[in-house]
């Protein structure tokens, strides 16, 4: 067999075939990650949104608690809106809308209160006479939630109640 000195390979019509086909892949390869990136993008996006609207339901709900807030354990009951139950494997929430909200698919939860076994802070100008005044400490939970982006948060809330007398104190 004699070597080819100078002389081209033969035929090389097939070659711009093949260097369009690898650039197409090169191109299509690019096309899916872009696709793929602001596909993610998108699904965290909506996340973000659904956790933020599920938090300003639960704003919500510390509002509505601290309006109809009442120390007494008898009305922290289902019939007054508190969900009695939220301990449970699977608690049963009672869901409210938000008052005046635009989305009917946000809500919030709130757990009956506890009292808080911490001592009453005394309030600083509330110590008259031989008794002193402070406020007691409640604890409950609160939850939001969205039902468009399946989105849940819970907060945990201690909130304080008084004045209220916390006994007398040695002058």
């Amino acid at each position: 067999m004699a070597a080819r000195k100078g002389r081209p390979l033969g035929n090389q019509a097939g070659f711009a075939l093949v260097a369009a086909i690898i650039a197409s892949l090169i191109l299509l390869a690019i096309g899916m990650l872009v696709i793929n990136l602001s596909t993610k993008d998108l699904v965290s996006s909506s996340v973000s949104v659904g956790n933020n609207k599920a938090l300003a339901a639960v704003e919500s709900g510390a509002h509505r608690l601290t309006q109809d807030f009442d120390p007494d354990p008898d009305t922290w009951t289902a019939g007054n809106n508190y969900s009695t139950n939220c301990s449970a494997a699977a608690p049963a929430y009672i869901w409210r809308t938000i008052a005046g909200g635009v989305d009917g698919n946000t809500q919030f939860a709130v757990c009956a209160p506890t009292r808080s076994n911490l001592a009453p802070v005394p309030i600083p100008g509330y110590a008259l006479g031989s008794g002193g005044w402070g406020m007691v400490r409640y604890d409950t939970r609160i939850v939001g939630k969205n039902d468009s982006y399946g989105s849940q948060v819970s907060v945990d809330l201690g909130i304080g109640y008084g004045p209220v007398p916390i006994g007398t104190s040695s002058r």
